[in-house]
């Protein structure tokens, strides 16, 4: 009986060694970063920058808090979204952005979100549920939007309706 005792004791003990070393092991490889901004060029060397209140590093990863992110386009406009999440892979340059996505800019468009993927080379932004684009003679709902052409282009699809307001 003692010696059944002490070997559960000796199993647990390890068990707990094991769970401690992985949690160190992990949290090496994770970095918290506060106030990130990151400012760099898409492939045909347009601007774009990203900004959170805190973030979660690990190597080319980023997992972000309260983001802020602008794209600048070929006619030297601005492109703004802003999110309550995101993530960011500064190895392939995209970014997804996760709830209340406000995509905006200087002329007063607005899209609404639930999710966004923004391919920074290509300049697409693709929106995914409950997306929603007004301006001042319009309103467009739609459960997907895809941006191109430096938001020329919009594509909406499933269930679009349109008001004229």
């Amino acid at each position: 009986m003692f010696l059944k005792k002490n070997f559960i004791q000796f199993i647990i003990y390890i068990s707990f060694l094991l769970f401690f070393f992985i949690i160190i092991v992990k949290s090496e490889n994770i970095v918290e970063i506060k106030n990130p901004i990151f400012t760099t060029k898409s492939i045909n060397g347009n601007p774009y920058e990203i900004k959170a209140n805190r973030g979660f590093q690990n190597k080319s990863h980023l997992d972000l808090f309260i983001v802020e992110a602008k794209l600048k386009t070929n006619h030297d406009a601005w492109i703004y979204l802003n999110a309550d999440r995101g993530s960011f892979d500064q190895s392939s340059g995209e970014i997804k952005l996760e709830k209340n996505i406000i995509v905006y800019t200087d002329t007063d468009e607005k899209i609404f979100a639930d999710l966004a993927k923004i391919n920074t080379n290509e300049k697409i932004i693709t929106l995914i549920n409950n997306v929603k684009y007004s301006d001042h003679n319009i309103q467009i709902t739609a459960d997907k939007s895809i941006i191109k052409n430096e938001i020329t282009k919009i594509i909406y699809s499933g269930n679009v309706k349109s008001k004229i307001v």
